[in-house]
């Protein structure tokens, strides 16, 4: 079994805990088996000995809304690639992912379990993925891709590779999606409950699916220890996907008091992703987006901040999810920096490691820097806590360990 010691090293836990100046880190295979106590262990003469020479170790970041395989926003364009150059060009988006600190992601649809599979043989040297699958929507909801002149759905899935939305409009048809989601192996149920700025024929205030819909599906997922995720905007639809048993709220925009209040007394997190509005507001023209969603992103865009402050002032588990699609993948970053402005840089930090992990049911494995955890970690060429932008250039990102495997080292060249 492989020993890494890390050595001099300023250690952010993210526990919530100051950072240590002039710590120590034993990892031993996959996990973390000392930190700051390594008087009693028996370490081999072999083991590895990497000098921090200062720098911030941490665990390793996680995004709990990505599309990696949403490589284009130009549906169009996206149908003129071969399978085979699609999986490539997922793999890169996945690599540099990695690459970039992010030991583990959700994919909040679109990836299929096939680049689960690959990754846990090597085969794609990305981060832990934690994949749903296909979303649910309804027709004429944020995943009914049709133009009203369009009868058939303008992608096609690939089974093993990407997931394309599947039409529900039943608690039964709900039901049956939702067990072959989870057949397949899906970490949770993506359900669309309002409208999107990505679709064509709905808008963002609209509230979509029933409640008793969206409960037949949180049925299933509870019943397999997992849970329910759900794109929604307005305040009536957070509330109605809450009481039908979602524990995600992605976007959530245009959250207020009274969602915010149901929200946290049914301990459901919030997964605000700032960054996409930002990006798509500010390149979605040259992406070929279309005006009239373009007037939907910045309507959104408009309200994210404000709906993080709502949510910090009423004690919401926020978690942190970027969103980012087609060429603005590398970007996920930036969403700390977003949060931020907010909730201080080390809130934001410890929403895209320990909540995030809570989140994701593996707050024991993943998510702090502690004896017994997954030896997912990273090193920061600086403090990302007096600047927190450091994180957003990869070049910073000077080590990156998943399950105790080095898959970035540029340290030992600087040491």
């Amino acid at each position: 079994m492989a020993t890494t010691i890390f050595r001099n090293c300023t250690l952010l836990d993210c526990t919530g805990a100051d950072p240590q100046p002039h710590s120590t880190v034993v990892v031993e295979g996959e996990r973390i088996t000392a930190v700051n106590n390594t008087e009693k262990l028996n370490l081999s003469s072999d083991a590895a000995s990497i000098d921090c020479g200062g720098r911030t170790l941490m665990p390793g970041l996680t995004d709990a809304h990505v599309h990696a395989a949403i490589i284009e926003t130009d549906f169009a364009k996206a149908r003129r690639d071969s399978v085979a150059t699609v999986a490539f060009r997922i793999k890169d988006i996945l690599e540099q992912t990695l690459q970039a600190g992010f030991t583990t992601i959700r994919d909040a649809f679109g990836l299929d379990w096939g680049f689960v599979q690959a990754t846990q043989r090597g085969f794609v040297k990305g981060p832990r993925i934690l994949f749903v699958g296909a979303c649910l929507s309804q027709t004429g909801g944020h995943g009914d891709w049709r133009e009203p002149y369009q009868q058939m759905q303008p992608l096609e899935g690939v089974y093993g590779l990407v997931s394309v939305p599947r039409i529900c409009d039943s608690p039964d048809s709900m039901r049956l999606a939702a067990r072959e989601m989870l057949r397949m192996g899906a970490y949770g149920i993506k359900l669309m409950a309002g409208g999107g700025c990505m679709s064509p024929t709905d808008e963002i205030e609209h509230t979509q699916f029933t409640i008793e819909e969206m409960a037949a599906a949180c049925y299933e997922a509870r019943t397999v220890g997992k849970i329910a995720l759900a794109h929604v905007y307005t305040p009536q639809g957070i509330m109605n996907a809450v009481r039908a048993g979602v524990r995600s709220i992605e976007h959530g925009n245009f959250l207020d008091e009274e969602s915010a209040d149901c929200m946290r007394q049914a301990g459901a997190f919030f997964v605000p992703t700032l960054t996409t509005y930002f990006l798509i507001s500010a390149y979605g023209e040259a992406e070929r987006v279309p005006a009239h969603m373009l007037a939907k992103i910045n309507k959104a865009k408009v309200r994210g901040m404000d709906s993080l402050r709502v949510a910090q002032a009423a004690g919401l588990k926020i978690a942190s999810g970027s969103d980012v699609l087609g060429s603005m993948q590398p970007f996920k970053s930036m969403e700390l920096g977003l949060k931020a402005e907010v909730l201080g840089a080390h809130a934001a930090i410890l929403s895209a490691t320990r909540t995030n992990a809570e989140l994701f049911g593996l707050a024991d494995e993943i998510g702090t820097v502690e004896s017994g955890k997954r030896a997912d970690l990273i090193v920061v060429d600086g403090n990302p806590l007096d600047d927190i932008s450091l994180l957003q250039n990869a070049d910073n990102i000077v080590l990156v360990m998943r399950d105790g495997q080095v898959f970035k080292d540029r340290l030992s060249a600087r040491s």
